[in-house]
């Protein structure tokens, strides 16, 4: 009794903690969803893409922590925050500040050489984007979902409001004006937090910064930072290419695109981050992945729903990214495979030690995707082709995977529905009209997944109403 009273807990508890999280994230969807029109619609493509290359490069200074908040997750993991050692953590928060501040220095004096004020905005950002990252890590690894949400609403409301109430003010908005709020924003938000982390750590001693665990934390950090970063050139790799090979107005184009996918990841990547400290405490067993794949599989197609709803947007807001239709129409179809690679495969290599094998998988990836995308921009010469070969590249992963998890199992079933998938999206979100395509795509995305996961759906529905 008192053993499936204490399961149920943990279930309830799970369950409490995704939907915190989702609603949060929906929160920030939702704000990420009108900015991404309105900001469109108010800057010039010049503007707006001079933004977006400060966001892509802003994704390349995550290297720059070296892996140690990296290492702190790990470590921190399904640990309770109340009772961890303050004199530790003062040491290590003390020698993350003077990692960051180390770069800091060397990317300002570079850019004041160089007299690059791109370069400058990203040594500016480089504290506030590596604490502030570090912290909502930390938040998810010690399960505290609340503080989590808060933040994640608090940074995704502030700056598009404040740019907007700038620009209502001033009728004008440039590139450089929105990239100074967001570095504003995020500085306020470093300064709080370290405010709360002095609070945590005042009137202790910090232990010795260059310790044998500091430099342990340093080795278990640097491998799964190595494994993210290649991730997040795999990730911009595509945006990359279209920043060498074709020019602003494909660039702003391609951007918008990338901002629809990057919203509904946002609400994907809700799910996979309370499933990290329940699965580093041995909540779920392997038996049970199978059925949390194809739940996430179905989730990720249920995403695509959201197509229509940018179109219909696009075609009656800002049609002057009507051309960047073309790039969602394909980059949706990823949903499924990001769901079960994002939420499921990531969390997995970190929890069953298997960075090597991350590491080297992402490797392969990046090179997969250098190459198709090389394919595409010089054999098909349209911005369009370097989405085609990010969707190719994340579909052999989520293949990959399968073989080298070997609880994982990827039947008839997922193959049938995966296939059937996707010709049902490319067939409707290309012939339905938008307004009655949403209804139609959702209906059909319900009607395959119970063909297909009927049985596995039913359960998954028992077991939410009977907690």
């Amino acid at each position: 009794m008192n053993s499936s009273m204490t399961n149920n807990k943990k279930e309830n508890s799970l369950a409490k903690n995704i939907i915190r999280v989702l609603t949060a994230n929906f929160w920030v969807a939702v704000i990420g969803f009108i900015g991404s029109f309105i900001f469109p619609r108010i800057l010039t493509i010049d503007a707006y893409a001079l933004y977006q290359t400060f966001t892509l490069y802003l994704g390349y200074i995550a290297i720059v922590h070296l892996g140690f908040p990296s290492g702190m997750v790990i470590n921190y993991a399904g640990k309770d925050y109340d009772t961890i050692d303050r004199k530790q953590y003062r040491s290590e928060i003390l020698l993350l500040l003077g990692i960051l501040s180390f770069f800091t220095l060397v990317f300002f004096v570079i850019a004041t050489i160089t007299n690059n004020a791109m370069l400058m905005y990203i040594a500016l950002a480089i504290i506030p984007t590596g604490i502030i990252g570090s912290y909502k890590s930390l938040l998810q690894a010690w399960s505290r979902f609340k503080a989590f949400s808060r933040m994640s609403t608090f940074l995704a409301t502030t700056v598009p409001l404040i740019a907007l109430s700038y620009f209502l003010v001033t009728n004008t908005l440039s590139g450089n004006v929105y990239i100074l709020i967001y570095l504003g924003v995020y500085w306020i938000i470093t300064i709080a937090i370290l405010v709360e982390v002095y609070k945590k750590i005042h009137g202790v001693r910090a232990n010795k910064l260059l310790s044998e665990v500091n430099f342990k934390t340093e080795r278990i950090g640097l491998a799964l930072m190595l494994g993210n970063y290649i991730n997040t050139l795999f990730v911009s790799s595509d945006k990359q290419f279209i920043k060498w090979f074709f020019g602003n107005l494909e660039f702003a184009y391609y951007s918008f695109g990338m901002s629809m996918q990057s919203l509904m990841t946002v609400v994907i990547v809700s799910i996979a981050q309370p499933l990290f400290p329940a699965m580093a405490q041995g909540k779920l067993k392997d038996e049970e992945y199978d059925s949390i794949k194809e739940i996430l599989l179905i989730f990720g197609s249920l995403s695509g729903c959201a197509y229509f709803i940018v179109s219909i947007i696009v075609k009656l807001f800002i049609q002057k990214y009507t051309n960047s239709l073309d790039v969602v129409g394909i980059y949706f179809v990823i949903f499924p495979a990001m769901a079960v690679i994002n939420c499921l495969y990531i969390n997995l290599y970190k929890i069953k030690g298997m960075m090597k094998t991350y590491i080297k998988t992402l490797a392969g990836i990046l090179t997969l995707a250098i190459a198709l995308n090389t394919i595409f921009v010089f054999f098909v010469k349209e911005f369009t082709g370097v989405a085609i070969a990010t969707t190719i590249t994340y579909y052999v992963w989520l293949l990959i995977g399968f073989k080298q998890f070997e609880f994982l199992h990827f039947t008839i079933k997922d193959l049938i529905y995966i296939i059937i998938y996707m010709i049902g999206f490319f067939i409707i979100t290309k012939n339905v009209n938008d307004y009655i395509g949403i209804i139609v795509y959702a209906s059909f995305v319900a009607i395959l997944s119970i063909m297909c996961y009927k049985n596995e759906l039913l359960l998954y529905v028992d077991k939410l109403f009977h907690r």
